[in-house]
């Protein structure tokens, strides 16, 4: 990755800290700006624009953008493979990690909001989960770092309410505990500018989404509740 100009940063930046902030309109101005800066499509820099599509694809499915969704991620995905292949290290390791649990995510919504159930999307949502926990969890090996990352803060409530409705319900179960548990430190690195109420609507959320998650996963195991359980997914994936 080389460096880049502060321009470039600047949207990158503003990129990550408007979706913290609940500002998806304003996230996508400014990730569209990134996008067409030549910089970022440079040598080198392919990372970065894995990272940029992969929160546009985020974004977009915060506005409802679907197909947008899935083109950003995929373009995503191919990028953080093609690096983690080539060089299996931290920083390749956490990109890949964080963009398969928007994999996972996507094909899980694509699969509950489906007329008729695709088992296809049901196995890409559970596989590509179990691919960003294999990848996290080689990261915290490798980093032999004491608290805990912000992708896995982010992911784990994500990945327990996959687990718990299209893979194993007690392992859903665990990393719906293990979200609630990590929401304390989410955003505890001030590097990008986020302000004191930032941060707490930040860990206020990921504590929120980990009782979503095991509201999902005890309403995913009786049949008269499964579709509550759903809901509750679509709501707060």
């Amino acid at each position: 990755m080389h460096a880049v100009s502060s321009e470039l940063q600047q949207y990158m930046t503003g990129l990550t800290n408007e979706i913290s902030r609940g500002h998806f309109d304003e996230a996508v101005r400014l990730g569209e700006k990134a996008l067409i800066m030549e910089e970022l499509h440079g040598e080198g820099n392919e990372s970065l624009l894995g990272e940029v599509y992969r929160n546009m694809a985020a974004v977009s499915d915060r506005l409802g953008r679907t197909d947008a969704a899935l083109n950003y991620i995929d373009q995503a995905y191919d990028i953080h493979d093609i690096a983690t292949n080539n060089d299996p290290g931290i920083e390749t390791l956490r990109e890949r990690s964080a963009t398969a649990s928007y994999v996972g995510v996507f094909a899980l919504k694509a699969y509950l909001l489906a007329e008729g159930r695709d088992e296809a999307l049901a196995d890409k949502a559970r596989l590509m989960t179990r691919q960003a926990e294999q990848d996290m969890a080689k990261v915290n090996q490798l980093s032999k770092e004491e608290d805990a990352d912000q992708y896995e803060i982010n992911m784990a409530s994500r990945w327990g309410m996959v687990e718990s409705l299209v893979g194993d319900k007690q392992r859903g179960l665990a990393l719906a505990g293990r979200a609630i548990r990590l929401a304390r430190q989410s955003e505890r690195d001030q590097q990008k500018g986020l302000t004191g109420r930032d941060v707490l609507r930040a860990r206020t959320r990921a504590a929120l989404r980990g009782m979503a998650a095991v509201a999902v996963n005890a309403a995913s195991r009786f049949g008269a509740t499964r579709g509550m359980a759903e809901k509750i997914a679509l709501k707060t994936l």
